[in-house]
């Protein structure tokens, strides 16, 4: 069992992931436990598709919590999602271990350090949870992206490949992998904004 798992009988779902975190900040074990059981599930879906054996996934999940409970004092009281925080901080942890298990070039820099240099730049929760509640939609979105378009992204997202190594896997000329790239990050961005009702796109 989780050391982070949430107690029986705390009932905290009227409280925002933000509220939690600000508790989490304060050394709130049972506000830890919640933000937890909110998001463990749909985190370790994600760590299983980018590190194929299930127990290094949970190690990955453990320590992203960790990484919370140890930082949450310097995520700022308002402006940035929660959700996005936790789910890029653990995707940079597992994609940085999966590339030093295939004995692969590391990124320049820290990687989970840039994830917490600056969160100006992380989607508000007000957005999030409008993504979250058309989640529906945007699958149909995901699923209209080009199907070349689509594997370079998922290979980038969950392999964590570079453009070069991208363009060595599927055999395609580089520059064509970095247009690809650019032309579905463009399609995806696009959409979202018509997905949260900030642009008008016929989806």
């Amino acid at each position: 069992m989780s050391a982070f798992a949430k107690r029986p009988g705390v009932m905290t779902q009227d409280q925002t992931s933000e509220a939690l975190l600000a508790r989490a900040a304060r050394h709130d074990a049972e506000a830890l436990g919640e933000l937890h059981a909110r998001f463990a599930p749909a985190l370790l879906g994600m760590l299983k598709r980018i590190l194929p054996d299930r127990g290094v996934a949970e190690e990955v999940l453990e320590r992203v919590f960790l990484h919370v409970w140890n930082e949450a004092s310097r995520y700022p009281s308002e402006g940035a999602s929660v959700a996005a925080w936790l789910f890029i901080a653990a995707r940079t942890t597992a994609v940085d271990l999966r590339r030093a298990q295939q004995k692969l070039p590391a990124f320049s820099g820290n990687q989970a350090d840039l994830v917490d240099s600056s969160f100006s730049w992380l989607p508000s929760p007000e957005a999030v949870e409008r993504l979250d509640k058309r989640r529906e939609l945007l699958k149909k979105v995901l699923n209209q992206l080009p199907m070349p378009q689509r594997e370079a992204l998922e290979v980038a997202v969950f392999e964590g490949c570079t453009e070069e190594e991208i363009a060595a896997r599927l055999g395609e000329p580089l520059g064509k992998v970095k247009s690809g790239l650019r032309a579905g990050m463009r399609f995806i961005r696009h959409r979202i904004r018509a997905v949260t009702g900030t642009w008008a796109a016929n989806i």
